[in-house]
């Protein structure tokens, strides 16, 4: 045994020459990277970009197959046009874009606000760092503090008056729509409409109903205020249009005086169809000075007819 270690002894010396000059070559290689592969004394110059515009550009409208237009647009007026949906606000408050040659580049939202942070980049003097809330905006004049952070803007000082930068690539926030004030109660408010439809509408029987002429008259004036007592949509049989179906009818609207109950289907109107929304506006412009109106009507897939004499 002692003459085998003797003979392979030098083995031992091998693998401590070896150990010995890999750790020489990796000390070796962190002081050449620290020397020579350290960070630049300045960074690299960033070119500003365009800040993102408070109003952007609206997307074109394209024509769909979906049914939407035909469910969003007023078959009892041809001039009417549906309203367009107001977009959400994202920040209740009403803060201008800076006009600062400043970029936001990063945020970092903490538990608290002292742990939140936001780098950002002066492209002027290409002075960067991160900032916390109190901390002055390079650039800035006044005081120039920071006053909040949030995931995709920053709100700062700047000369007295408080301005915003927002994320790069990031659409800015917008201020919250005016609510518009109620109508006042007179000619046209809903509870006149209201009182009309109460006492112009008269039940002879389960399918028979007179309507007054003046009634007439302020739904073709105000036809909007009519559409609000229900919910019509384009029904569709075997991928075809067969008419409108209704839901959501408040029992006090004209919808439920008429007659009609929620799931009810609308085919046809003395005698017209009614499978498209360009038919039901022919209809609505051929029976303007009707005397009579026949509804036929789909109710759990039943046909029914309701008639309406206008006096």
């Amino acid at each position: 045994m002692q003459d085998l270690i003797k003979r392979y002894f030098w083995v031992v010396g091998a693998v401590t020459v070896m150990l010995c000059a890999v750790f020489a070559a990796k000390a070796t290689g962190h002081v050449v990277e620290a020397k020579y592969l350290g960070d630049p004394e300045h960074a690299q110059r960033v070119a500003p970009s365009p800040v993102a515009s408070l109003h952007p550009e609206p997307e074109k409208k394209t024509h769909t197959k979906d049914g939407a237009q035909l469910a969003t647009r007023n078959m009892f007026c041809s001039e009417c046009t549906p309203a367009e949906p107001v977009a959400s606000s994202t920040d209740p408050s009403s803060v201008q874009l800076t006009t600062l040659p400043i970029l936001l580049l990063a945020t970092n939202i903490g538990a608290n606000d002292k742990d939140s942070y936001a780098s950002i980049i002066n492209t002027d003097s290409q002075k960067q760092g991160a900032y916390s809330i109190g901390d002055p905006v390079p650039g800035a004049t006044g005081t120039g503090k920071i006053k909040t952070i949030h995931f995709k803007y920053v709100d700062f000082d700047n000369g007295g008056h408080l301005e915003r930068i927002v994320l790069q690539g990031a659409t800015a926030p917008v201020a919250a729509p005016a609510v518009a004030a109620a109508p006042p109660a007179g000619e046209g408010s809903g509870d006149d409409l209201q009182a009309s439809i109460d006492a112009g509408i008269k039940k002879i029987d389960d399918n028979t109903y007179e309507i007054d002429k003046s009634l007439v008259d302020k739904v073709l004036l105000n036809p909007m205020a009519i559409a609000k007592g229900a919910r019509v949509v384009p029904a569709m049989k075997n991928g075809k249009p067969e008419g409108f179906k209704l839901y959501a009818i408040r029992p006090n609207s004209a919808f439920g005086k008429l007659g009609l109950t929620n799931g009810d289907t609308l085919t046809s109107i003395n005698g017209f169809e009614l499978n498209s929304a360009d038919k039901a506006l022919e209809v609505y412009t051929k029976l303007r000075e009707a005397t009579s109106l026949e509804l036929e009507i789909q109710r759990r897939g039943k046909p029914q007819t309701l008639k309406y004499t206008i006096r």
